[in-house]
């Protein structure tokens, strides 16, 4: 008599988890074409998530979207990606292990937002405070912010495409910076 009773309550967890899930996204990121060229050691360290809510925005029907990723992570990853694409040799560090004399690049993700704004149209934006040391000095610190509104095409893109867009946006004008704070 229990089974068919805890079996029923199973699978209205499943569903209303599956149901959670469809509005998670996994944060994804393609690196841009930049022509700033970047040379030496630079460690970026771990970005702080600082944002004042977890979820990243809502539906037309109201319902919250959430990231599956660490909002962090993604854009810590895809700054180490970006700088060893403009030809610096990154290394990627959770815990300061850097020596004084070393680039350290670190900052936090202010803002991560995605909501729809139409039948299929979404809003996107990042927002992520850079800070570049080596050693106690700043060389450089300044808050980045990109804003995209685009269509999603089942097939074709998705609401992760967007975020990626504008997280492009904030490292298409952070990485000139950091390659110009490297060479000091």
């Amino acid at each position: 008599m229990k089974w068919p009773l805890t079996a029923a309550l199973l699978l209205a967890v499943a569903l209303a988890a599956g149901c959670a899930a469809g509005n998670a996204i996994k944060l994804k990121y393609a690196l841009i074409s930049t022509d700033t060229p970047c040379v030496g050691d630079i460690t970026v360290f771990r970005f702080e998530d600082k944002r004042p809510v977890s979820a990243l925005g809502k539906t037309t029907d109201n319902e919250a979207i959430t990231s599956l990723s660490d909002v962090a992570e993604w854009v810590g990853w895809a700054l180490f990606d970006e700088l060893e694409n403009a030809g610096c040799k990154p290394k990627y560090r959770t815990a300061i292990t850097a020596p004084d004399d070393e680039l350290v690049v670190t900052g936090q993700v202010l803002e991560l937002t995605l909501n729809q704004t139409g039948m299929t149209t979404y809003k996107g934006r990042v927002s992520v405070r850079i800070v570049v040391t080596r050693g106690d000095t700043t060389l450089h610190a300044e808050k980045y912010t990109s804003e995209v509104e685009d269509v999603v095409v089942p097939g074709y893109s998705t609401e992760s495409d967007i975020l990626a867009e504008a997280l492009r946006g904030v490292m298409y004008e952070a990485i000139p910076a950091i390659a110009e704070a490297a060479k000091k």
